[in-house]
């Protein structure tokens, strides 16, 4: 999806008194600052900085930098916009990016940028939560990147899933059951498996397991009185450089 306003471009996939970024450069800060003032007067929740999507934006911007005309979202030999953010760290489950080249000063990437729906739309939706940008210079213009993400936590091995989820059924007053977390990790392997012989199994795919599900949520009136156990594993539906998990709730 291309504007030709200030050679910008638009690709989405599924508070000015903000301190300064590491790293950041004056021309990014502003745009961050900016983009944050925009949503604050939509009544929107600031974007929170992400230093995986910055070096994501960074790489894109100088690859912008080299190529004349307007500016593009993938070139020859690069990799897609999903695969540049979470190949240089970021988590999510949506991805969007605003790029523009051309210019000489950062504010016009954001006039230009809100004059565009399709940019505008980028910077005030309201699912997004985190940013990064960069700003390059060459031959006397400025090109700019900015990647938005709905950012989700990144977990070091199943363990640390199942301690989040169990933290979130407790939080929902179900008990964990002791002892019972090698049948639930079984059963989320091997859906068919009935180890540990529970009255009720729930699994599910998700991005945030601080959230569950509704159809979840909507069971747990019915079994608030028995305990669960969480076990946690690969995703049986994975999506290249989306972060998601695979949980088995086991209910005694």
């Amino acid at each position: 999806m291309r504007r030709h306003l200030l050679m910008i471009a638009a690709l989405a996939m599924v508070v000015p008194s903000l301190p300064a970024q590491r790293g950041a450069t004056v021309a990014e800060q502003y745009l961050l600052q900016a983009t944050n003032q925009h949503r604050s007067e939509h009544h929107l929740p600031a974007l929170a900085w992400d230093a995986a999507l910055a070096r994501a934006a960074r790489a894109h911007a100088q690859v912008i930098a080299t190529h004349p005309g307007p500016a593009e979202h993938q070139y020859p030999g690069e990799r897609d916009l999903k695969a540049r953010t979470f190949n240089a760290g970021a988590h999510f489950t949506t991805v969007s990016e605003n790029v523009a080249g051309h210019a000489t000063a950062p504010a016009q990437f954001d006039q230009a940028w809100m004059r565009s729906p399709v940019h505008r739309g980028n910077i005030l939706d309201p699912n997004l939560t985190a940013i990064g940008i960069a700003v390059v210079e060459r031959g006397g213009y400025l090109f700019a990147v900015e990647d938005f993400s709905r950012s989700v936590r990144s977990f070091s091995g199943s363990s640390a899933v199942e301690q989040q989820a169990e933290q979130s059924l407790r939080e929902h007053g179900l008990r964990i059951a002791p002892g019972e977390t090698e049948n639930a990790r079984a059963i989320c392997r091997q859906p068919t498996s009935t180890a540990g012989h529970p009255q009720l199994i729930m699994q599910w795919d998700g991005a945030d397991v601080t959230q569950l599900p509704a159809a979840v949520l909507q069971s747990l009136p019915g079994v608030r009185r028995h305990s669960v156990a969480v076990g946690a594993c690969p995703s049986t539906h994975p999506q290249p450089g989306f972060t998601t998990y695979h949980i088995a709730v086991l209910m005694f």
